[in-house]
């Protein structure tokens, strides 16, 4: 939203695959793939004051732009899905939401 994306396209776009695996000389691989990622980066929304500024921010208003926009949306939801999975198989997730207060209303 903060980049003038329409609401509608946030939730159409949500769907992803994340696979994981630890390959033969021990890296570990780790991918997001979201199939119907939907992004703008000119026209609509995304020319208002503050939308179009936080695009410039990222060298990604304009014509053209869209495809490193979509780069660091696809590594955005990378880079949480991979925090969140580790946090869970760490035992952490829960601890963390515990000790910061986000279980109390």
């Amino acid at each position: 939203m903060a980049t003038g994306q329409d609401i509608a396209n946030l939730a159409e776009s949500s769907a992803g695959l994340v696979y994981a695996e630890v390959l033969a000389d021990g890296a570990y691989y780790y991918s997001i793939t979201i199939p119907a990622l939907i992004v703008a980066t000119y026209g609509g929304g995304t020319g208002l004051p503050t939308q179009r500024e936080c695009l410039e921010l990222l060298g990604c208003y304009g014509s053209g732009k869209v495809r490193k926009f979509t780069e660091i949306v696809a590594a955005t939801a990378l880079c949480g899905e991979l925090s969140l999975g580790s946090a869970v198989v760490a035992g952490e997730w829960v601890g963390a939401h515990e000790r910061l207060g986000r279980n109390r209303p």
